[in-house]
């Protein structure tokens, strides 16, 4: 009797789920390739003429897939007076590639209700012909897009910036 109530207590258990785990959203420090094939971190110095760009980031062992983006909205940390610490290591917050239309949830679901941290589907990296043209003629580059032809990528805001 007790073996046939927990056998049907985990049957419930594994129809009704559990929320899928992710990490979309969460804080994660932007990398760069070094020639060798390691990462390093990206210094707010590094991507100061880009400040008010969206940047993506392919390689941050931070994230599930990798993909740590900072969108033109993202706060910088600055010093007294507003002025940016060009040694501070620069960050952003997980991404993953997506389809567009399909939903991005947060990792803290209070930041899918909220307009400025709600994750959407939307242009990163170049336009999607762009790309394919890029790694059907060197391939060897694609890697530096993280082997994927499509631009679209979880991230905040509306910026204009993905796709031109």
């Amino acid at each position: 009797m007790v073996r046939s109530a927990l056998g049907l207590l985990a049957l419930l258990l594994v129809t009704t789920g559990c929320p899928a785990k992710t990490d979309l959203g969460r804080e994660c420090t932007l990398v760069k390739k070094l020639p060798d094939g390691g990462v390093t971190p990206i210094l707010e110095g590094d991507i100061k003429e880009g400040a008010n760009k969206d940047f993506i980031s392919l390689g941050s062992v931070e994230c599930e897939d990798f993909v740590c983006v900072r969108d033109a909205d993202f706060p910088r940390p600055g010093l007294d007076g507003g002025m940016f610490d060009p040694n501070a290591v620069a960050h952003g917050y997980c991404s993953r590639p997506c389809i567009k239309g399909n939903n991005c949830p947060a990792e803290n679901s209070a930041d899918n209700d909220d307009p400025k941290k709600r994750l959407t589907c939307r242009s990163l990296l170049l336009d999607s012909d762009t790309l394919q043209a890029i790694c059907a003629k060197t391939p060897e580059k694609c890697t530096a897009f993280g082997n994927t032809t499509s631009p679209d990528f979880c991230a905040r805001g509306t910026s204009p910036d993905g796709g031109s």
